[in-house]
């Protein structure tokens, strides 16, 4: 089985995640699927600020970091244009606000395949400029 890691290569996907163990196979996964990983970082602020520098094709958002919901800065991602997909170690939509439970949203532990599908189809959706 080819591994192909041109559709993904050079895509530049912020990675916010507090759990360093997983932060740490998010970046390897991503580096593998050709991604170039900013971060990741584990504060809500930190995502913001690396978000409004505009250099990035995505970001994978853990729900929680160090105690402060995402949801608050999800408007702001979003007014920028940013492709999110959220991260969550709860696969229950319901616990998301109703304003965010269409964004695609994996759950912990990540297979590696639903990953690249998932990038696949949030990152590289109208990319073209």
């Amino acid at each position: 089985m080819a591994t192909d890691t041109s559709q993904l290569e050079g895509l530049r996907i912020l990675v916010a995640e507090d759990e360093g163990l997983i932060a740490l196979e998010l970046e390897t996964v991503l580096q593998g699927f050709g991604c170039e990983v900013v971060g990741p970082v584990s504060r809500v602020a930190e995502v913001l600020r690396r978000a409004g520098h505009g250099d990035l094709d995505g970001a994978l958002l853990d729900v929680n970091l160090r105690g402060e919901q995402i949801f608050a800065i999800l408007p702001q991602l979003i007014a920028l244009g940013l492709k999110i997909i959220i991260t969550s170690g709860y696969d229950d939509a319901t616990l998301f606000p109703p304003e965010f439970r269409d964004l695609p949203r994996l759950a912990k532990p990540f297979d590696e395949r639903a990953l690249r599908a998932m990038c696949e189809a949030t990152f590289l959706r109208s990319s073209t400029n």
